[in-house]
């Protein structure tokens, strides 16, 4: 069993063990530490790109829904040590993904008073 399949197969026992309970957070935070060990031991391309896709749009839903609510949570931590240049990565992806260009961004951000 690879390291992902591991990651995955924890991560899901632990969400399911835990998400009527209310400890969402932590094995939310299980699966970051996972996927940071999974990153510093240079084994992030084994990680299941379903996998990473459902966790994406998790996360793109759930900062929606809170957007929605009024609440605007700062989605990376500065202190956090993600690069400039991955984060620039993965919103272009986002964007490709969406079949979205930076010009929609830039009216939607406009039009809706996000800026």
């Amino acid at each position: 069993m690879s390291l992902s399949d591991v990651t995955n197969d924890v991560a899901h026992r632990r969400l399911v063990r835990t998400s009527g309970d209310g400890n969402l957070h932590d094995a939310a935070r299980d699966l970051v530490t996972s996927l940071d060990a999974s990153i510093a031991s240079g084994d992030a391309g084994a990680f299941p790109d379903e996998a990473m896709r459902d966790l994406m749009a998790a996360l793109v839903k759930i900062y929606a829904a809170k957007f929605d609510e009024g609440q605007r949570p700062a989605l990376i931590d500065p202190e956090g040590g993600v690069s400039a240049t991955a984060i620039l990565m993965a919103t272009s992806a986002l964007m490709k993904s969406s079949n979205l260009e930076i010009f929609e961004l830039g009216m939607w951000q406009s039009w809706s008073g996000t800026r």
